[in-house]
């Protein structure tokens, strides 16, 4: 294939992803809106697990905002496990269980990971439906039975909650990953309207019936990933209820989201090698879905570099607009790599062309990593409360 042919289709694979894809949801899906089932006579029983380790600033916000939900008291648990933790984490549930007997947990010896505890909170639970989240993800007094009530469709295994970042903290990368995070939404929204495929549900928060959740596989960093296809692959509905909203602590420190970014793209390597059959075994409506949202982003510092490598082989041939685009590519690397501070907090197009590259590089970083083999999915929590 010439260099010609590999620039513009890594082109057009690039802007059919990230452009094409979601305007032709968006037409598909028109004015047309889920319509929630009504609420039931009477609930089924819920158990909020996490894991927590040295979480100590979110704790207190977090276990208040679980336990004084609207959701009926008597039909809500939350089970939480330490980590391992070495903070005052242990202290405040210990106090916590002591004033809400809805309120267990356990401490887990050694540093397990949150797909392992996950793992162990759902065996160890008889609820009808399962919430897993993260320790940072503050729900409104609504959020439960926003989810819950979509569990009247015998269809439906999976609904993910709309995460939406605090948004009194906005500086650094916050801006970008906030637009960044409101459009996925948006988009996962409109697939699970038209397919009940909503590809990727946030693992801060979503509900699952207990039935349909399978043990995370050893090492595994995108859990939230594994369950929803999963669940998928038998034909069941997964949905986004933008109305079961929760909060997060925006990320705002460029190293820290990179890292999360880093581990992030080790997930979805694992997912892609593990999910791969579905894009021949099972391409419409899943399969398509499948490859247009995730594949081709995930595949997108590859088709970065093909276009640099047929630039610069253009470019040699004597193509003037190749050469140019070859020119701009170095700098735009290079600025991005060296200033990538100032560029962010700059703002405009430039903020945000930077953080498609970084976010690129962080995948790039995680496939390196992944096909080093992964050998431990115990990870450092992001920073909270950042500053």
């Amino acid at each position: 294939m010439s260099a010609f042919f590999i620039f513009w289709i890594s082109i057009l694979a690039i802007a059919y992803s990230y452009l094409i894809y979601p305007i032709l949801l968006s037409f598909r899906a028109g004015k047309k809106s889920l319509t929630p089932p009504k609420a039931p006579d009477e609930w089924p029983t819920v158990e909020v697990i996490f894991a927590a380790y040295n979480e100590e600033k979110v704790l207190e916000e977090k276990l208040r905002s679980v336990l004084e939900s609207d959701y009926p008291k008597n039909k809500l648990r939350v089970h939480v496990g330490s980590d391992a933790s070495t903070d005052k984490t242990d202290e405040i549930l210990k106090s916590w269980a002591q004033r809400d007997d809805r309120l267990r947990w356990q401490r887990f010896g050694g540093r397990s990971g949150k797909a392992n505890i996950i793992n162990a909170l759902a065996e160890n639970s008889d609820a009808d439906i399962l919430i897993p989240t993260d320790a940072n993800i503050i729900f409104t007094p609504d959020t439960i039975k926003h989810l819950v009530r979509w569990f009247a469709r015998d269809r439906t295994s999976i609904v993910g909650a709309n995460i939406i970042y605090d948004t009194e903290n906005m500086k650094g990368i916050a801006e970008q990953e906030d637009f960044y995070l409101r459009r996925e939404n948006n988009i996962k929204e409109r697939e699970g309207l038209l397919y009940g495929t909503a590809m990727g549900i946030e693992g801060g928060c979503y509900a699952i019936r207990r039935e349909a959740f399978r043990p995370i596989p050893k090492n595994y960093f995108m859990e939230d990933f594994f369950q929803s296809m999963q669940v998928m692959q038998r034909g069941e509905d997964v949905l986004v209820d933008t109305k079961a909203i929760v909060y997060e602590d925006v990320s705002t420190e460029i190293r820290e989201e990179y890292k999360r970014k880093v581990r992030i793209s080790i997930g979805n390597f694992q997912n892609l090698k593990h999910f791969f059959p579905v894009l021949y075994k099972q391409t419409f409506p899943l399969g398509f879905v499948f490859f247009s949202h995730k594949v081709l982003r995930w595949v997108t510092p590859f088709l970065l570099l093909a276009m640099l490598f047929a630039a610069l082989q253009m470019g040699f041939t004597g193509h003037p607009l190749y050469q140019w685009l070859v020119v701009v590519a170095i700098l735009w690397v290079g600025l991005t790599v060296a200033q990538v501070k100032r560029i962010v907090n700059f703002g405009g197009i430039p903020s945000y062309a930077a953080h498609f590259l970084y976010m690129n590089l962080a995948l790039l970083d995680g496939f390196i990593k992944f096909s080093k083999g992964v050998k431990s999915n115990v990870w450092q929590p992001t920073k909270r409360k950042q500053a």
